[in-house]
């Protein structure tokens, strides 16, 4: 079974319906249909929070995390093990300390990172990313 680890923008992307959006339903609904596990971290989810308040405000981003909770998508809660690791991440690499947490969080489950956000290109060569 595959496991993926969504970062924030490639959720953003799904949510706004933007370009990309596809491919994430597409793992979404595997996900659903049991043909892969799909996670994200805590920070992460809090990331597109603080950005949907920013975008439209408090209200639609607070329906948007009742959305998100029927999603198929497995909470990386921010333990120390995962701070750690995304803070050895962000000491070497130039790449965003929330991005740390989605590369952390895929270093833990042995997963594909999925996003569109450019910063990964710092990383590739320590997790697998998928592209949308």
């Amino acid at each position: 079974m595959k496991d993926v680890v969504f970062d924030s923008h490639a959720i953003l992307k799904f949510a706004q319906d933007e370009d990309g959006a596809n491919k994430v339903e597409e793992i979404l609904q595997a996900s659903q249909g049991g043909k892969i596990r799909a996670f994200m971290n805590e920070i992460n989810l809090g990331e597109i929070y603080y950005i949907t308040i920013r975008k439209v405000g408090a209200k639609s981003a607070e329906e948007f995390l009742e959305q998100f909770q029927t999603l198929y998508i497995r909470m990386v809660p921010a333990s120390w093990d995962i701070i750690a690791s995304a803070s050895e991440v962000k000491a070497k690499y130039a790449i965003s300390y929330a991005d740390c947490f989605v590369v952390a969080s895929a270093l833990k489950h042995n997963a594909t990172v999925v996003t569109g956000d450019p910063e990964f290109k710092n990383v590739e060569h320590m997790v697998e990313i998928d592209w949308i």
